[in-house]
């Protein structure tokens, strides 16, 4: 059986990726033969292809965190999965592919409501939205919260989880998507025209619980001033570190140096930390099912709405790519295989 894929042949821009076809083996023990119907495109697929996150797979690779798909075949050893079974999972690399070979336990089963282009949309975004917020920030219903570009993808997760759970969000977006903020609970921050660190300020209390910043360079010091004693930093992100398509790696060390390597080493009684979903899972092995899971149910069940902004055959993901990186497109962008389920 042959498989499809897009893959990065070189550090640089989106003409890297290239079509190749690869013929796909028997599913070893504990793996499992997937199908894949659709596949989400993220920024971090951008920043490892120009090579700005450390310990990035080097190239040739397939890009791709977050699919779903269907199990084709399971492979000795696997329980809890047969064939014909809507799953969705995240991974680190292989998304952009018509079929992939999977280890059984990163496969966690949709739920019937669940469908395969909308759990892709949640599989990333939602499910690291609800990780910082519930598993690391642990914030608590009442309490407030900054989130930085509000409106993008993993933004509006933010927004709709903490909504759901009574949490008070200030969000960063630009003048054209203040609306948007606004619809999903949030108080809207035009970053272009105000600074936040004075519109939190104003508050009563003048400060948050935690801040969410995947902006990076100096803005992680920004988001650190406004947090409370024993509140939290948490940064996710360096989009500060590629400008007009080029990466800036000096951007991305002095923000994580200056942001997150300092406060710790002089405590200033907040916490900072830079998320990893990889480095989560080996100190809580279990939560990445869980999590996943928890995404999944609350989609299944309409309780979480992700924003498509389309859906394009995976042969369009270099264009796709091109688009996320002008800040083109307005919610998730899927990549689809055939008829998605």
């Amino acid at each position: 059986m042959h498989s499809r894929q897009l893959s990065v042949t070189a550090i640089g821009g989106p003409e890297t990726l290239q079509e190749r076809v690869e013929q796909i083996g028997e599913p070893g023990q504990g793996q499992a033969l997937v199908r894949i119907d659709a596949a989400g495109v993220s920024f971090g697929d951008i920043l490892i292809r120009l090579g700005v996150i450390p310990g990035s797979p080097k190239p040739p690779f397939t890009p791709g965190f977050d699919f779903a798909g269907v199990v084709e075949k399971a492979g000795p050893g696997v329980r809890g999965l047969e064939p014909g079974q809507p799953v969705a999972a995240l991974v680190q690399t292989g998304g952009y592919s018509e079929r992939l070979i999977a280890p059984a336990e990163r496969l966690v089963p949709r739920p019937d409501g669940a469908n395969a282009v909308e759990s892709a949309a949640v599989a990333l975004n939602y499910f690291i939205a609800y990780q910082m917020l519930h598993r690391v920030a642990e914030v608590k219903a009442g309490q407030r919260v900054l989130v930085h570009g509000a409106s993008g993808g993993v933004g509006v997760a933010f927004l709709q989880l903490a909504q759901l759970a009574g949490i008070e969000v200030y969000g960063s977006a630009s003048t054209a998507n203040l609306d948007l903020v606004r619809k999903f609970g949030g108080h809207p921050i035009d970053y272009r025209k105000e600074d936040f660190v004075d519109v939190i300020r104003a508050l009563p209390g003048g400060s948050v619980y935690a801040a969410f910043d995947a902006i990076g360079g100096s803005h992680f010091n920004k988001s650190s001033s406004v947090v409370e004693r024993g509140g939290i930093l948490v940064a996710y992100g360096q989009s500060a570190a590629l400008v007009d398509g080029q990466a800036r790696k000096a951007v991305g060390a002095r923000g994580f140096l200056g942001g997150i390597v300092l406060p710790k080493l002089i405590p200033n009684g907040k916490r900072s930390l830079f998320y990893n979903a990889w480095s989560l899972e080996k100190t809580h092995p279990h939560a990445y099912r869980e999590d996943l899971a928890a995404v999944l149910d609350l989609l299944a069940q309409g309780k979480i709405t992700p924003i498509i902004a389309k859906t394009v055959p995976l042969a369009q993901a270099p264009d796709a790519q091109r688009e996320l990186e002008r800040g083109a497109v307005g919610g998730k962008i899927v990549l689809v295989n055939g008829e998605s389920q």
